[in-house]
């Protein structure tokens, strides 16, 4: 299996096998043909046409998580969603590497994206994360998907608040 394979118009198998930690750990994570496919239903379903709603690119910064990789991750959840490549991290149009000044407008479009998966009728997700500094979203099936929404307290470290969509609205 070669890793530029497209998943959808936009996006490429590598952009969510890529990791630092895997690399410094000699890990291999390589998705099995299960998770490539579940990774697709993510794009279609959820980030292919988030971009196509923001016109801005989507950049993941995690995507499937092998066993051995996500248990070296801090906060991940032994039924985390990634090791089935049914969920990302992602953040919005810029670079990792963002200037100071442009981490307001940074958030202002973590918070767009965030409220467009919210409302945008085209998007299906089943859970959807609002970090300080990123979103994680996941996509089960249009038929088993949750619509969960949450709020990262500490960046997770303190846990998550549960949000109906008129909550969620309205922090937003």
């Amino acid at each position: 299996m070669t890793n530029d394979i497209l998943l959808s118009p936009h996006f490429k198998l590598r952009e969510f096998i890529a990791s630092r930690t895997a690399e410094e750990h000699g890990i291999d994570n390589t998705p099995p043909d299960e998770a490539v496919e579940n990774l697709r239903r993510l794009c279609e379903g959820c980030l292919e046409p988030l971009r196509e709603a923001l016109g801005l690119p989507v950049v993941v910064t995690s995507g499937f998580r092998t066993k051995a990789l996500n248990s070296l991750l801090a906060h991940s959840s032994e039924r985390s969603q990634h090791m089935l490549g049914q969920a990302a991290d992602l953040y919005i149009g810029h670079t990792e590497n963002t200037e100071s000044t442009e981490k307001a407008s940074r958030r202002e479009l973590l918070i767009k994206a965030f409220r467009e998966v919210l409302t945008n009728p085209k998007i299906d997700f089943d859970q959807i994360i609002l970090y300080p500094t990123f979103i994680h979203v996941s996509f089960v099936s249009r038929e088993r998907n949750r619509r969960g929404i949450l709020l990262a307290q500490g960046n997770g470290k303190l846990g998550y608040g549960r949000l109906s969509l008129s909550s969620a609205l309205q922090i937003v």
